[in-house]
């Protein structure tokens, strides 16, 4: 029995719970804890450089860390040269070797910058011949963005002020390039329209500045409305520039030109509003010009072009004015005009004896001959083109008649009969207006065979319908019937008071004057063949 009981197997004792040290928990702790940071540190360093990379590429690329760099270069680069407070001559010195004063700055974009800023401080200080000296062939280089196009334009207003206008021509036109190549189309018509008006500014020569206009013209052939308005201001100075030639044909057909490239507009420009009020002036149309001129003389820019627009404008209206008879009025446009011109149109230009001659001829038609002496004066001294001469002569001689000055008046007639013969010789009725008043003036002094000479030329010439040739050939055909008739040219005389006699059959005394005549000389001639009429073409 005991053995069964000691083969039996012994029962098993009641489960134990496994239990550690304290040291060993701790530690597995520990190892936990530093695994989780382990993980998220290897998470972050990833993500970070992930992140650092690709802000790196992006920032690079956009150009933002780029422009800030230089921006900050910039700032280093003029604090540390000072040019801002720089003494004129240090201005100077470094404008005279830019490479020696700017060769040390290795970004290119830095540099121009840099030469910008020094460009820019030389022309506030009025060293603009430096400035362009610079500038030229820095604009050659720059970027092609709107900054450098407003920049260029800007230059160019500078030097137009300052006089230079062939380096201020360069400027605008590279502005005109940067503008079309950024398709900026507002920005490229404001810099031909400043081109245009410089053409107009440039005191020269009526040949060199038809020559610049034409080629304008050419460039000007789109069918946008900002081009047709510019090319219609082209085409009116083109006209002014004919009808002072005395081709009034061609200034006619130039105006009707201007006035179809200026039709049909959306919204008018200060060029296209001077331009078809002057056309439809010129042509004959004062109502209408009238509203089209108040809107140019009103527009409230300041650019060349504007002034310019706006100065015409007022010229204009002031024919408007005259020919309502309102002188006084039109005087008062024409100082305004003056006003805004001064230190804004360059002396020398043709705008200056244009308009000092435009006064003159409305001081002339008050009978204010001593002030109007003046302004034809100021106009022959404002000019050396003969073409823009003509007329101030001819007002200065007249007033010179009108105040019993004969004797100054005389050189003035002949000098100015003399360039209308030369350069105007299509102007008929100039040439005989001006050998009328030769005929008058000798007649005075008592130069018979000088008189009848100038006489004859006179009715020769005018043979126009207009009221004032009418009248003009009606005195001279009297005046050459009295030189004849005292220089006993019986033949000749009979005849031009034949001529005369219908030219005065509204007026009882010059009519009777003219019978009578005939009566005394015919006696002398009844022997003789008829005299042949002289010509009246």
């Amino acid at each position: 029995m005991e053995e069964e009981k000691s083969a039996q197997p012994e029962a098993l004792p009641e489960e134990v719970s496994l239990e550690f040290r304290p040291w060993v928990k701790w530690c597995g702790m520990g190892l936990a804890a530093a695994g989780s940071i382990g993980f998220f540190l290897g998470t972050y360093y990833v993500g970070y450089h992930q992140g650092e990379e690709s802000g790196y590429t992006a920032a690079s690329s956009s150009g933002v860390v780029q422009r800030s760099l230089n921006e900050a270069a910039l700032k280093n680069v003029l604090s540390f040269m000072r040019l801002s407070t720089s003494s004129d001559e240090h201005l100077l010195k470094t404008a005279e070797n830019t490479d020696a004063a700017f060769g040390w700055i290795v970004d290119s974009e830095v540099r121009m910058e840099a030469e910008w800023s020094l460009v820019q401080t030389l022309l506030m200080r009025g060293k603009s011949e430096a400035a362009h000296s610079i500038l030229i062939p820095l604009l050659e280089r720059v970027p092609q963005s709107e900054d450098w196009a407003h920049r260029a334009l800007f230059a160019g207003a500078a030097l137009i002020s300052a006089g230079h206008h062939a380096p201020a021509g360069a400027c605008l036109r590279q502005a005109e390039k940067i503008f079309a190549s950024c398709k900026q189309v507002a920005g490229q018509q404001e810099a031909l329209g400043q081109l245009i008006a410089l053409e107009m500014c440039v005191p020269r020569s009526a040949e060199e500045t038809m020559a610049a206009l034409k080629k304008l013209v050419e460039e000007l052939q789109s069918d946008d409305e900002g081009y047709r308005q510019l090319r219609a201001a082209v085409l009116v100075h083109m006209g002014t520039l004919y009808r002072a030639a005395g081709q009034a044909e061609l200034a006619e057909r130039t105006y009707r030109e201007a006035l179809g490239a200026a039709e049909n507009l959306r919204t008018v420009r200060p060029e296209g509003a001077l331009s078809k009020g002057a056309a439809l002036l010129e042509l004959g149309d004062a109502a209408a010009a009238e509203s089209l001129l108040r809107m140019a003389a009103e527009n409230p820019g300041t650019s060349l072009s504007d002034i310019y627009s706006r100065v015409l404008a007022w010229r204009y209206l002031a024919v408007v004015e005259q020919q309502r008879g309102h002188y006084v009025t039109a005087l008062a446009l024409l100082h305004r005009a003056q006003g805004m011109a001064e230190g804004r149109v360059q002396q020398g230009n043709a705008f200056w004896p244009c308009l000092y001659d435009q006064r003159g001829w409305m001081h002339f038609m008050v009978q204010n001959y001593q002030t109007a002496l003046l302004d034809f004066n100021a106009a022959c001294a404002a000019t050396q083109d003969a073409r823009l001469l003509m007329q101030p002569q001819e007002g200065a001689a007249r007033c010179y008649l009108e105040l019993g000055k004969s004797e100054e008046a005389l050189p003035l007639l002949e000098k100015c009969l003399q360039l209308r013969a030369q350069l105007a010789p299509e102007d008929k009725n100039a040439i005989g207006r001006l050998n009328l008043l030769l005929g008058q003036l000798y007649d005075q002094q008592g130069k018979v065979a000088e008189a009848e000479a100038a006489y004859k030329l006179a009715v020769q010439n005018l043979s126009g319908d207009a009221p004032d040739e009418v009248n003009n050939r009606r005195e001279a055909l009297l005046g050459h019937a009295y030189v004849l008739t005292e220089l006993k040219r019986w033949a000749e005389a009979y005849a031009a008071w034949e001529q005369v006699l219908p030219l005065v059959d509204d007026q009882f005394d010059r009519r009777e004057e003219a019978r009578t005549q005939m009566r005394l000389i015919k006696p002398h001639i009844s022997s003789a063949p008829p005299a042949e009429t002289p010509p009246q073409g």
